[in-house]
């Protein structure tokens, strides 16, 4: 098993099946080539580039893909804190939820930052250096904002949406916000 927590050690290495299952830390990203298996915080979890689905989308749909790609990385995201949460019983959500952050620039995310501006109603500031998607046009402006709102609605146990979505080019920085 190969273990990362910084993007250049995102390798992956052989091991047997007769092998116990290992009991994955909080912080890092696991690859396994044996199980074919990618684990981020003891879940499994796909690494894929959703931009050339949006476009194909895009073409089909039109301006409805926006509502398609917001509900698939909604609940991708809220999946993904929710399978986080099931693998590290007696962790705290928001160290696990720190976790997710941290382990961003491995999963190709960015750099991700998440600011709790008030928890009730949860209304959270996110942003994002490097992000995968640097335009605001048809479905791939849903995409960061709608992960993090699915995440987030998974650790408030409370239904969110993103807005105020934005990039700044300068600063190759997208922002939201994450609320009710």
């Amino acid at each position: 098993m190969q273990k990362a927590t910084k993007p250049a050690e995102c390798a992956a290495t052989a091991r047997t099946r007769n092998e116990r299952q290992p009991k994955y830390k909080v912080n890092e990203v696991v690859s396994d080539s044996t199980n074919g298996e990618l684990r981020l915080c003891g879940a499994r979890r796909m690494m894929m580039n959703p931009l050339a689905m949006c476009d194909k989308l895009d073409k089909m749909f039109g301006s409805g893909a926006e509502a398609i790609v917001h509900y698939m990385l909604f609940e991708s995201g809220r999946d993904t804190f929710d399978a986080i949460v099931s693998s590290n019983q007696g962790t705290s959500r928001g160290d696990l939820l720190k976790a997710l952050v941290d382990l961003q620039p491995c999963t190709g995310w960015g750099f991700v930052s998440l600011t709790i501006l008030q928890a009730d109603p949860p209304t959270v500031e996110v942003s994002v250096r490097n992000p995968p998607v640097k335009i605001l046009k048809g479905s791939q402006k849903q995409i960061i904002g709608s992960y993090w709102a699915g995440v987030l609605s998974a650790y408030f146990s409370r239904q969110l949406a993103s807005k105020n979505l934005g990039y700044d080019a300068n600063k190759d920085e997208f922002n939201c916000i994450v609320t009710v």
